[in-house]
């Protein structure tokens, strides 16, 4: 069994090494965080002014910029253009690595 220490380790050496080198294109980026801070608001406007099953929109919104960016931008043929179908990695480390992406650059930490 993998202790929480491990996992740990594996996401922030997959963050810092995987998901880093993936990203590298400011136009790429900005797109990321385009859609980061587009799906977030579609979260927030779904459970307040709009109805509540637009929140079905977020993966779309979250994704789609991000994915332009890569076929773009940073164009990686050993991945491919689409993403979402990577396998090598959980796919909630690449959702979650989105945000602190996205935080560190609009905190210029990146």
């Amino acid at each position: 069994m993998i202790s929480e220490r491990d996992k740990q380790a594996s996401f922030t050496q997959f963050f810092e090494t995987v998901y880093r080198s993936d990203h590298r294109h400011p136009i790429n980026l900005a797109l990321h965080i385009i859609g980061v801070v587009a799906g977030l608001a579609v979260i927030a406007a779904s459970l307040t002014v709009w109805p509540l099953w637009t929140a079905l929109l977020f993966p779309a919104v979250h994704v789609a910029p991000g994915l332009l960016g890569h076929r773009l931008f940073d164009r990686d043929d050993a991945v491919g253009d689409v993403r979402v179908t990577r396998t090598d990695y959980p796919l909630w480390w690449f959702l979650i690595a989105n945000h602190i992406m996205a935080a560190r650059v609009l905190t210029f930490r990146w």
